[in-house]
């Protein structure tokens, strides 16, 4: 049995109303038509126009352009009541009273819809296509977490950290994460490894080793980080300089190497692995700890 297209089943809806139910569509549409194209009409007008526009409605509806069905693509994360809420129509209403324009912008308020499209397909189906964002990093704003995308912007609070996902740290730096990670993960056997980010004074990063706590903090400069990264590439390449027990390497300085050993008890040496580093290539800190300098 061959398949009704639309155009079928709408010609098949408004057979039994013959004639005269064709040609009080016809009219209401010649109409709506002329009232939109020569707005705004003439006072006198209005309420003929109003009439036309409620007429016409109401007679579609009665052959069955109706909302009937709500197809979604795309959706993921996206819960099927914000959706509905979002769209504000109910089944049953006459479908070509749904305003698209409006509904697009609506489903684009959802927290995690990046962009929308929607769909009228007659008789009786809206068809709703979204992009939803994807989770790029967790911004830690105190002891709150907030999931963002590639392009900085906020989706949702979340209640804990997500051990998936780099933590990144500052007013703005989830405006700017997105280009620290690209110029990091060129480097992938070191980019694997970085878990937190911390922007300091809207300026520069520190980046965190293995662990936002615990994990070494890498001081990278305002300018060329790429530059500071193949160099620390090079470093533990030639000296394993992430196997050692650092707080932090400070690389803002082209020309110079700046670390800070952890304080170790005076009966425990600290042993380092790897080959030694050269003096001229490093120079060791004393002084308070300052993460975030």
């Amino acid at each position: 049995m061959r398949r009704l297209t639309p155009r079928d089943a709408l010609i098949r809806r408004l057979a039994p109303w013959g004639a005269a139910g064709l040609a009080s569509v016809a009219l209401a549409t010649i109409l709506t038509v002329s009232a939109v194209k020569y707005a705004p009409p003439p006072p006198a007008l209005v309420p003929m126009r109003d009439a036309a526009v409620r007429n016409f409605v109401r007679f579609t509806a009665m052959a069955g352009l109706r909302l009937e069905t709500l197809t979604v693509e795309g959706r993921d994360r996206t819960t099927p009541d914000d959706l509905l809420a979002a769209l504000d129509v109910a089944r049953g209403s006459p479908i070509l009273t749904i305003d698209l324009t409006e509904a697009r912008t609506a489903i684009e308020t959802l927290p995690w819809v990046k962009a929308a499209r929607v769909e009228r397909q007659l008789p009786d189906t809206v068809h709703v296509v979204i992009q939803e964002r994807q989770p790029f990093a967790l911004w830690q704003q105190g002891g709150r977490y907030t999931l963002v995308d590639q392009d900085g912007t906020a989706i949702v609070a979340v209640p804990s950290a997500d051990p998936s996902l780099r933590v990144i740290v500052g007013p703005d730096a989830p405006a700017n994460a997105a280009a620290l990670f690209a110029d990091i993960d060129k480097v992938p056997e070191l980019g694997s490894r970085v878990r937190a980010a911390v922007r300091v004074g809207a300026r520069r990063w520190n980046v965190y080793f293995d662990s936002f706590e615990n994990g070494i903090a890498v001081r990278l400069p305002e300018d060329d980080v790429p530059g500071a990264w193949a160099r620390l590439a090079s470093l533990e390449h030639d000296y394993k300089i992430l196997e050692r027990d650092l707080e932090f390497i400070d690389l803002r300085l082209p020309d110079r190497l700046i670390v800070r050993i952890r304080k170790t008890s005076a009966e425990e040496p600290q042993k380092q692995a790897g080959k030694t580093i050269p003096s001229g290539a490093l120079m060791k800190t004393s002084g308070p700890k300052q993460t975030h300098e």
